[in-house]
C-alpha cells in the first residue's frame, strides 16, 4: 500500500499551520518542519500489509485533524491537536519501519534498572527514596505498555536516582577495594555475618552498582533516542 493519500493529509496540514489563523505566528514552525521531515520519511515507503489498519487508522485521524483545524479558532487548542497527530505520524512511521521492538527493549532496559535501583538504594536512603519513586516507575511500567509519552517521561524519572545510588556504591567500592579487610571487618563488625557473607556483601553492591550504572545510560539513551515511537 502507497502513502499518497497520507502525503496529500501532511501537505494539507502544513499548510494550515502556516496560516496565522490557525496557528499562532512562530508557534507552529517546529510542526512545519517536522511535517516535512515526515513527508521526506513516507514518501515511496510501502505499508506491510499487518499494518494496514493502522495506515488508514492514520488517514482518518489525519483528516479529522484538518477538519477541526478548519472549524476551530482556538489557536491553542489547534497547536495541541496537531502536536498529537505529529506524535502519531512519528510512532506509526516507527511501526511501519519495524523499529517496534525497540520499545520493547527499552521496557526491559527499564525493569532491570528500577529492580536493581530497588535493591541498592535503602542501604544510603532507607526506604523513603524507592518509595517514593515507586508511583513514577508503576505508571512508567503501564505507560510505556500502552506506548504514551508521559509513561515514558515517567520511567525516565528513575535515570537520574539510579545513576545517584551506582555512583554512591561505586564510591564505596573503591574505598573497599583500597581497605578491604577493614571494610570486611566493619561488615563482620556491623552484621554478625560469617566471613564468606561479608565478603559477598562488600564486592556484591559495587558490582552491581556498576551494572546499573551502565543500564541507566542505557535506559536514557534509549529513552530519548526512540522517544517518537511514543504518543
Amino acid at each position: 500500500m502507497h502513502t499518497s493519500h497520507l502525503m496529500d493529509i501532511m501537505k494539507e496540514l502544513n499548510t494550515l499551520t502556516a496560516n496565522p489563523k490557525v496557528i499562532a505566528p512562530g508557534k507552529g514552525d517546529k510542526l512545519r518542519k517536522d511535517l516535512v521531515s515526515l513527508e521526506t520519511g513516507y514518501r515511496g515507503m510501502e505499508i506491510p500489509d499487518s499494518y494496514e489498519h493502522v495506515y488508514e487508522a492514520l488517514c482518518k485521524k489525519g483528516k479529522d485533524t484538518v477538519k477541526k483545524l478548519k472549524e476551530s479558532k482556538d489557536q491553542k487548542e489547534n497547536l495541541s491537536k496537531l502536536e498529537s497527530y505529529v506524535r502519531y505520524l512519528h510512532a506509526a512511521k516507527g511501526d511501519f519501519e519495524g523499529k517496534t521492538q525497540e520499545v520493547n527493549r527499552y521496557h526491559i532496559n527499564f525493569l532491570f534498572t528500577s529492580a536493581l535501583f530497588l535493591a541498592l538504594s535503602p542501604q544510603y536512603f532507607g526506604f523513603i527514596l524507592p518509595a517514593v519513586f515507586f508511583v513514577p516507575m508503576f505508571l512508567g511500567m503501564r505507560g510505556i505498555k500502552s506506548r504514551s509519552i508521559n509513561g515514558l517521561y515517567m520511567s525516565l524519572s528513575v535515570v537520574p536516582v539510579a545513576l545517584m545510588t551506582s555512583f554512591i556504591w561505586i564510591r564505596y567500592g573503591i574505598y573497599a577495594l583500597s581497605n578491604y579487610q577493614e571494610a570486611v571487618g566493619q561488615v563482620v563488625a556491623d552484621t554478625g555475618r560469617s566471613l564468606g557473607v561479608a565478603k559477598a556483601l562488600v564486592t556484591g553492591p559495587p558490582v552491581l552498582a556498576l551494572i546499573l550504572l551502565v543500564l541507566a545510560a542505557l535506559q536514557a539513551y534509549r529513552g530519548f533516542k526512540n522517544k517518537n515511537l511514543f504518543v
